[in-house]
């Protein structure tokens, strides 16, 4: 069987790799949050990328997956981030 995922804007650790150096890696370096998770809830990333058009790359900074690190080629992409997050987070309450 052959199934086909469509990765989006998604970038892995390697393709961080093969862009070393480049403007584009020093864009997402400016464009970058860190996210702490206090609760256990499973965070639904593609929820709260699904706006994003540009290029980005999540990355778990400890091992027990409660602080994120979240690069964005796109300035924009960040505030609509954010802006999604809000929206998240209001919901649940």
């Amino acid at each position: 069987m052959i199934r086909l995922i469509k990765n989006g804007g998604s970038l892995s650790e390697s393709d961080l790799a093969l862009i070393s150096g480049t403007e584009l890696l020093l864009d997402m370096m400016r464009n970058r949050v860190l996210i702490v998770v206090q609760t256990k809830e499973k965070v639904e990333w593609e929820e709260l990328i699904r706006n994003t058009t540009g290029l980005y790359h999540i990355r778990s900074l400890d091992k027990s997956d409660s602080v994120y690190q979240i690069w964005f080629e796109l300035s924009d992409d960040l505030v609509q981030f954010e802006k999604d997050l809000m929206v998240s987070k209001l919901a649940r309450n």
